[in-house]
């Protein structure tokens, strides 16, 4: 087995030294990943504001810190137990 991990490290850092592979890996990176991550983002983005004015509006009715297992049960009531 370790002469197999030797062996993959070998193979990485030949790869990762040729620059062939660093320019095609920065094009993939630019054309494919960041289009793909912008658009999770843009569409998670909603629902995480959503999710954060509910908590905000949650705190303001139980102080978490006075009392955490009654602001843990709300959350707990509206996240969980809303389906």
């Amino acid at each position: 087995m370790r002469i197999l991990s030797r062996l993959l490290m070998s193979a990485a850092k030949r790869i990762a030294a040729d620059p062939r592979v660093r320019a095609k890996a920065a094009e993939v990176m630019q054309t494919e990943i960041k289009p793909r991550a912008a658009a999770a983002w843009r569409q998670a983005k909603p629902q995480l504001e959503n999710a954060a004015a509910e908590l905000r509006d949650i705190a303001r009715e139980t102080d978490p810190r006075a009392n955490p297992r009654r602001f843990a049960a709300k959350v707990k009531q509206r996240f969980i137990d809303r389906d």
